[in-house]
Parts: C-alpha cells; structure tokens; sequence
C-alpha cells in the first residue's frame, strides 16, 4: 500500500518589512561604511537560522529518500503478489508430437504425459445460393421491397431489403441488422467467374446452425437453391483415453478447449485420422529461473537503499553534494527482518528425509543463494546467487523450488490419524503447531491446538485461537485414548516477505510511513522556527538602519558644524 502524508503544513514563507529602502546614508570623509557594519552583525545573528535551513534541508532530503524507499518497496509487493501462489509462480511448457494440436499450458498443470486424439474439428454452417448466380457485385437482387428470413437457434430472424438493393448492398443490410448481429454473417463467394451470397454462423458448433426459411422476392434466389456447403459442428477429441468408447467422445463448440486438463488449453488444428499424439507437459525451468532473478534484483535495490539510507555503506557522490543518513531504530528492525527472513528456514517447511519426506528445500541457501560478506564488494550486504546451484536445483525438482519460495497457505499433518481440511490465508499463522486431543467411548470429546482450547464437532477440531485460529482438522482415529500431534501450515518465502514488507509501508500503521510523518513533523516545526527567526533578523535589521542613519546624519551636523568652525577660524 503506498505512503500519503496525514501532514498539511499551515507555515507560510516570512516577507521581510525592512525598511532598507526608505534608509540611505551620506556617508563621512572617514569612509565609514554603515552597510558593510550592519550586513556583518545580522550575518553574526544569522548562525541560529543557518543551523534551522541545514537541519530543514537535511530532513526533506531524508524524507525524499525514505519516500523512494517506500515506493520501491510498494513496487516490490507488486512484483511479489504475482508470484505468491504456486500457481501464479510456476512456469509451465507443454509440447505436441504433431502440428494437428498445439498446447498452452499455465500454472494450474501438472508435469507429466498426455495423449489426445482428435476426430473432427468445430466447424461454422456455411449456406450458398447457388442459383443462377451474379455477375457483378453491383447487380440488383431487389426489383421491390422484400425480406429475406433465416432461421437460427429456433427463431426467425427477419432482414427487410429495400427495392432496389444490390448483391454487395444485401450483403450489407443482413451485417448491419440488429438482430442478426453475432449470429450469422453474409459476404459474396466468388469463384472467378459468378458471385453468390454466403451465409455463415459467427460461432461454430452444433447449436449455431442456419436454415434459410425464405427468400421473398429476391432476384436470382430462393430458399431450395441454399447449399449447405458446410454443416455446423462441435469438435470431437479423445483425452487420455476418455471416453473409452470406440464411438464417444469429448464434444465442445469450439476448437480451443481449456475445460478438459487443468492448466491446459488444446488449440485444434486438424483432424489426426485416427492417430494419437502424445502431450508432454513439465516445468520451464528458464522462466522460473529468469523469475527468481527478477526477484533478487529486486530484493537487492532495497537492501541497498535501506543501506545507503542508513549508513551501512556509502555511495560515490559528487564532492560537492551533501549526503545524510537516518539513525532509526525502525528501518534497522526492517533491515534486519529482511536479513532474517531470507537467511532462515522457511515457515512450515520440513527437513526432507528418506523415512520421513517432507521438503525437498527448506532455505534459499539450498539452491544457490547466500548473503555477500566481503565489505569492499560493491554488492556488500546484498543476496548474491550461484547460477550453477540454481539451475541444478531447478534440474532436481523444480516443483520444490517453487514451493520454497511461493507455497502458501498449505495445511499438511505430520501424525496418523489427523488431516488438515483448511486453514485460513492470512488468519492461520505460518510454522508448527501442536495438537492434543481425547477419545472416550468412541467420541471425540476435547482439543486444545498450541495449548489452547479448540472446538470440537463430531469428528473435527478448528483452532479458534492464538496463532493456529482457523486451522480445521479431521481425526481418522477411533479408539479411545489420549493422542499428540503435529500439523504445520507451510509459507514460502515470497509470502514471508510481503507480509513483512506490507507492515513496513501499511498507510496508517507501517512503520515507514510513521517515520515519514515524524519528519515532516520536523520540517512544519522547523518552518515556524526559520519563521520566527528571519522575522527577528529583519526586525534586528531594521533597527540597525534606523539607528546607523541616525548616527550618520548627526556625524553628518558635526561635520558641518566642524567645518563651519574652521572656516571662521580661518578668517579671524
């Protein structure tokens, strides 16, 4: 969620009221300079202002980084949301041992091999007045107003044609008619030498088919010279073998069909005359690797920032530009967490064994990624990958690569005798929880989860509180007895980091955005303070004028009367 500051400052900019202008000075023999005296004493007054404009000039600079940083991170959540789920997370390939098929597949498939056969394709009606034909384009097929009905679906559909219309003119009033409209179409079949009027459904399939009901009085056409030059109908296709029946198959109004294999559509091309293909499905290993990277790149920029930001290194600047840093408690609880998070095991996860399964990866560290401890690496600080352990682990199961770093939500039970149904995304918190429970005379009678009381109905327990709430399990069990469990809810490290970075720039409550806010509190008290003083400094100012050019004209009357007196003394 992006940063919006609760902050509107009422400051506004001080306008000096010197009276400067009104005041000159005429100067002494001496060479005095007022000015030059008056400019040194409010720049010797002036150090307090200096110190509230760099302290203001600090904190918008600090502020604007941290505004960068917060947009960043927002950016980053984008990027994470689409990839949270194994679903959005997965790339899939999918490949057809025949041109007749072409296969998309999406991260809803699974690995593995599918066979389809495919008996017909899905077709559009075409009728085509075949009766003496046309010459011409522009030959009149209406001696008077007429009509010409077509059937489709059930109803008739009525175009009314004006006296007069031509074969390109029909043509165009049946595609302009309301009715009509996405049901059929007409255009001019020409064979080189004659033109005819066709008529062809928009959709294909069985249920989209015409039937001419009658021609009116149009020239050169009647209903019984209509040819079905090609009879609507549905696709037919055969999927892994089903239906079984010699003469059975998949029918669908439509040559793309994505209803019938999760995560894959078939586009029909052709008919296989009886041959079936075979669909190899598997993950693409280069689209997930090339997702894995973006999200490095991306996690990297923000570790830098929030390094730059803080301290932690520092950037080749410009000599002569000024750089500030942020002594924050709160961007080192975010730096860390971020260090944290992607340096442990991942939430829910279980240590794969031979006897025991579980999962196959459980950090980043086991499939090529490690933090860079070098302090004079230009990458100090950051997630540095090892392209080669990668790809190897991508080449080992990238199913749990994948689920390293997008499960999310995922209930499983490591005891006999319970079964996780659900959990609630967001709610049930991520890790290991533990679950006691009590058979007595056949009947499930209590629970507790992490220690807590649960509720209990017929044979299922949901955690109705702490950090399991919404956790809901079925016992298999039935024989009286005390019994212990583990279930553990499995979060990948996308998920892990999202929410992490969701409480960092939450618009009321991240502590980013609370940090920003206490800023630009600062800058709004800083202006009243840079307010308050250059108003003081013009009042010194001020003051400084009005006596000076006092002092200047009664210098001004000495020197006269001096000179007058030596004038007289002169002539005695």
């Amino acid at each position: 969620m992006g940063y919006i500051s609760s902050l509107s400052s009422t400051v506004e900019t001080y306008k000096p009221i010197t009276t400067s202008g009104d005041v000159s000075f005429s100067g002494l023999g001496n060479g005095t300079d007022f000015s030059e005296i008056i400019d040194a004493i409010v720049d010797s007054e002036s150090f307090q202002l200096e110190e509230y404009q760099d302290r203001k000039d600090e904190y918008e600079y600090v502020i604007d980084l941290m505004e960068q940083l917060s947009d960043k991170i927002d950016d980053f959540n984008t990027l994470l949301d689409d990839m949270d789920e194994p679903d959005e997370f997965y790339s899939m390939t999918a490949s057809v041992s025949s041109e007749e098929v072409e296969v998309e597949a999406d991260g809803d498939a699974d690995a593995g091999i599918h066979t389809i056969e495919v008996n017909q394709l899905a077709l559009n009606d075409v009728w085509v007045s075949m009766g003496a034909g046309y010459e011409s384009k522009d030959d009149v097929v209406a001696d008077e107003a007429t009509s010409l009905t077509v059937s489709f679906g059930g109803e008739d559909i009525t175009i009314d044609v004006a006296s007069g219309t031509t074969l390109d003119g029909l043509v165009s009033a049946i595609n302009g008619s309301v009715d009509a409209r996405d049901k059929f179409e007409a255009s001019v079949m020409d064979d080189g030498d004659t033109r005819y009027l066709m008529l062809k459904s928009c959709d294909v399939g069985d249920d989209n088919v015409i039937a001419i009901a009658d021609t009116g009085s149009l020239t050169g056409m009647s209903a019984g010279e209509f040819v079905n030059t090609q009879a609507g109908q549905d696709s037919q296709i055969k999927v892994d073998g089903f239906p079984p029946g010699e003469d059975d198959w998949i029918e669908r109004a439509s040559n793309s069909i994505d209803d019938v294999v999760d995560g894959l559509t078939f586009e029909l091309k052709d008919a296989t005359d009886g041959d079936t293909l075979q669909v190899s499905v598997g993950y693409d290993t280069d689209g997930m690797y090339d997702a894995i990277v973006e999200f490095q790149e991306s996690l990297n920029a923000i570790i830098e920032d929030i390094q730059l930001l803080t301290g932690r290194v520092t950037a080749e600047e410009d000599s002569d530009e000024e750089t500030y840093t942020v002594d924050s408690y709160a961007l080192d609880i975010v730096y860390n967490n971020i260090k944290s998070i992607v340096s442990s095991a991942a939430q829910g996860f279980k240590t794969w064994s031979e006897d025991g399964g579980g999962d196959y990866y459980t950090a980043l560290s086991q499939i090529g990624f490690s933090t860079d401890t070098d302090e004079d690496s230009d990458t100090y600080g950051q997630l540095i990958l090892d392209e080669d352990d990668l790809e190897d682990a991508l080449d080992k199961d990238a199913e749990a690569v994948a689920s390293l770093f997008s499960a999310r939500a995922q209930g499983e039970s490591d005891s006999e005798g319970l079964q996780v149904i659900s959990v609630i995304d967001g709610v049930t918190g991520a890790g290991e929880h533990g679950v006691e429970y009590t058979i007595s005379g056949g009947e499930l009678v209590s629970a507790r989860v992490d220690g807590e009381e649960a509720e209990v109905d017929g044979w299922t327990i949901l955690a109705s509180g702490g950090t399991a709430k919404g956790l809901y399990l079925s016992v298999t069990a039935n024989a009286d007895g005390d019994y212990e469990g583990t279930c553990r809810v499995k979060q990948g490290k996308i998920g892990e980091l999202s929410d992490s970075l969701d409480a960092v720039t939450n618009a009321e409550t991240g502590s980013l955005t609370i940090l920003i806010e206490h800023y630009e509190e600062n800058v709004t008290g800083l202006d009243n303070q840079i307010y308050n003083e250059e108003k003081r400094l013009d009042a010194l100012e001020t003051s400084l004028q009005r006596k000076y050019a006092a002092l200047d004209s009664l210098l001004a009357t000495y020197e006269a009367q001096g000179n007058t007196l030596t004038s007289l003394l002169e002539s005695l």
